[in-house]
């Protein structure tokens, strides 16, 4: 490996995604190392296991000089994390939602492109195996011409809704920023933009400084003509939390229909060709090609991983490689900013009662 390929990265916020997503994959990756790590509490980023710890990015992006950072701090951070990051010539790999609303979003991705830096926001579920099989058969045109998208991400009440989740100023938005920016980017990704849509919230939490949603449904109609229903919320008992809790996403099209579950990463249950065309044939569980299992180059060993996590570890490998200017970064900035277009249309709606259009479309 030459030394050109050598990439020190520096993590700024030593949350739960830092623990168990983005530190265990960075350490799988030849050439790559942990060189700091930047956190309010010098214990939790004690736990990353990087050369140096700091209190602030600030100065750890001084001392470190990191090549590349990732930021997985509470969502009102990102934004200034982001600029002064590369603004110090490091590429970066941002958490979602990438930021309170979309004109903070547009900023980041104006100074990602002005630096020429890799950029990329932390959709993981897009790294799911039956994400991408999904997507390809929708590009391959085997679901015909897109009539209908359904989508919901359900899950219990946990702990992680506490604290700064639970405050606007600080997140932005509750269940529908933290839970349903990942359905919107999937969907954004294989149904394409949306034009309009209409949305209703509800929250359900008894804390007093809880301000955001709990319960956010919307209806939306893609730029291409298809219709779609979304539900996203965090306090449905039974659902589940973690590896345990509730995605889906269910597209059907002229030619037939498939659906993907988080429950079930390395399959889609499907109804193509004859059974599409079929009325009387119920969709039928299809296991991912192997060839899909994992991108060709990623470090992991996919038999040695829970399905339902092994592939999270794909997005660090994937921005690395973007970083090595192997890859192209993806999803990028400008898919976070698409997202985020959603998501401020989405609270807007909610506010006003009516459609609300989507600016320049978002996807």
């Amino acid at each position: 490996m030459g030394e050109s390929d050598k990439i020190r990265v520096g993590i700024v916020g030593a949350g739960g995604v830092a623990r168990r997503v983005h530190a265990p994959g960075l350490r799988l990756i030849p050439g790559v190392e942990i060189v700091a790590a930047a956190d309010p509490s010098p214990e939790a980023a004690a736990s990353l296991g990087a050369a140096a710890v700091y209190a602030d990015h600030r100065a750890m992006l001084a001392e470190a000089s990191p090549d590349a950072v990732v930021i997985s701090s509470p969502n009102y951070l990102h934004h200034s994390i982001t600029l002064d990051a590369f603004e110090a010539g490091a590429h970066v790999l941002c958490e979602k939602p990438l930021a309170l609303n979309a004109a903070e979003a547009e900023e980041m991705l104006a100074a990602a492109e002005r630096s020429g830096r890799a950029h990329m926001t932390a959709f993981t579920y897009g790294f799911m195996p039956a994400a991408v099989r999904l997507r390809q058969l929708i590009e391959e045109g085997e679901l015909g011409k897109i009539r209908t998208v359904r989508g919901a991400y359900l899950m219990a009440a946990s702990p992680h809704q506490r604290g700064w989740r639970s405050e606007k100023r600080l997140a932005g938005s509750g269940a529908l920023g933290d839970l349903g920016s990942h359905l919107i980017h999937l969907a954004l990704r294989c149904a394409g933009s949306i034009a309009r849509l209409t949305a209703l919230e509800r929250s359900f939490s008894d804390s007093p400084s809880s301000d955001v949603d709990d319960w956010i449904g919307f209806l939306a109609e893609f730029s291409g003509g298809a219709c779609g229903t979304f539900e996203i919320a965090r306090m449905c008992p039974g659902r589940g939390t973690d590896m345990s809790e509730t995605m889906t996403l269910e597209i059907y099209g002229t030619r037939g229909g498939a659906v993907l579950s988080m429950d079930d990463p390395l399959a889609l249950r499907v109804a193509l060709g004859e059974a599409g065309a079929d009325p009387k044939r119920p969709l039928e569980r299809v296991e991912v090609p192997d060839g899909l299992i994992k991108p060709s180059g990623s470090p992991r060993g996919p038999a040695a991983e829970d399905p339902r996590w092994g592939y999270r570890y794909d997005q660090a490998w994937r921005f690395i490689e973007a970083a090595r200017g192997r890859a192209a970064p993806d999803p990028s900035f400008e898919d976070g900013l698409r997202c985020q277009q959603v998501l401020d249309a989405v609270q807007t709606s909610s506010a006003s009662g009516g459609w609300e259009m989507v600016p320049r479309g978002s996807g």
